[in-house]
């Protein structure tokens, strides 16, 4: 406790960033395999998107923050190909057999863990990984 009060702050929401070339084509990724929703901000004059957000809950519950943001922020960008976020979810297994019947293959096998979780990864459209635990 002494740490936490001298630094006074904690962290109550994470978002990590997310860059795509294509931003229209990943939030519909993010929709058709994953069942999130998405909202493209800002888009340019060319009708590319510039700033978005993909989340996994109804927009109206993310826009009041009844719940943390537990999206990705989504960035006008090259895509870098790398591990992007350690995410957490309840129902590991359900979400890879939801992710498979949406014909998305790039997802491991869910792997029990020394330290009593299970993990699997997710790569993404763009080639970003992500890192899912239980």
């Amino acid at each position: 406790m002494s740490r936490f009060s001298d630094k006074g702050y904690y962290v109550k929401e994470n978002a990590p960033i997310y860059f795509t070339k294509d931003m229209i084509r990943t939030a519909e990724w993010f929709e058709e395999v994953m069942g999130w929703y998405s909202n493209i901000v800002e888009k340019n004059e060319d009708g590319q998107g510039c700033y978005g957000v993909v989340f996994d809950m109804l927009p109206e519950i993310e826009s009041v923050h009844l719940a943390p943001f537990t999206g990705f922020q989504m960035f006008y960008g090259e895509p870098e190909k790398r591990a992007i976020s350690f995410m957490q979810v309840q129902g590991i297994e359900k979400m890879r057999g939801y992710i498979l019947s949406k014909g998305w293959d790039k997802i491991t096998e869910v792997a029990k863990q020394p330290w009593g979780g299970k993990t699997c990864r997710l790569t993404t459209i763009d080639g970003y990984i992500i890192n899912i635990f239980e």
